[in-house]
């Protein structure tokens, strides 16, 4: 068989390294720096970070939260896109389509990948609205005062959403580390 084109090779290693990167990556120095902290963090946010919140006070547990968020919901589905177009990419260029089981695999990518959305909209949304709305309620109090949460139905505190959140967030990780995993399995098959 002839060497793959290097476009080939690009749009492998773009595809594969991106949807791996969008799931998760390990905490760096490079972390304390604004822009990196968000990228490729799905899950090192359910791993790492998620713990350490349910440790402070619930009014700075929101504001971390919501500023994890904020930078979270712009840089991943972009980073997810550019895999999935690469995925994409290679299914049609080197199979012409669907037509061979290594285009399957790549096409399994792209929706792995993608499947960020979905799972978020329909899996986390419900969760996420309960914490803007413990972080409307709270981000008046200043970093140390307690905020009252007593009387709320059980799993209503931020603490406890934030667990639920936790939880949830590794399930939409896992949708970008499976793409990864099935278009690596396809470049290498």
């Amino acid at each position: 068989m002839p060497p793959l084109p290097t476009t080939v090779r690009i749009a492998q290693t773009l595809g594969i390294t991106t949807s791996a990167f969008v799931a998760g990556k390990r905490p760096t120095p490079l972390d304390q720096i604004p822009l990196t902290q968000s990228i490729g963090s799905i899950l090192s946010i359910s791993v790492f970070s998620v713990p350490s919140l349910l440790l402070v006070p619930s009014p700075v547990l929101v504001r971390q939260w919501q500023l994890s968020f904020n930078r979270e919901k712009i840089i991943n589905p972009a980073i997810a896109l550019v895999s999935a177009f690469s995925y994409f990419w290679l299914s049609w260029r080197l199979y012409g389509g669907l037509n061979h089981p290594k285009a399957e695999m790549y096409a399994l990518s792209v929706i792995c990948t993608l499947g960020i959305w979905p799972y978020t909209i329909f899996g986390m949304m419900p969760t996420n609205r309960k914490l803007f709305k413990k972080y409307d309620e709270m981000k008046g109090l200043s970093v140390h005062e307690q905020a009252t949460e007593v009387g709320l139905a059980k799993g209503e505190s931020a603490k406890e959403l934030l667990d639920r959140w936790g939880m949830l967030n590794i399930g939409r990780g896992m949708l970008p580390l499976l793409g990864a995993v099935l278009g690596l399995w396809s470049t290498l098959r």
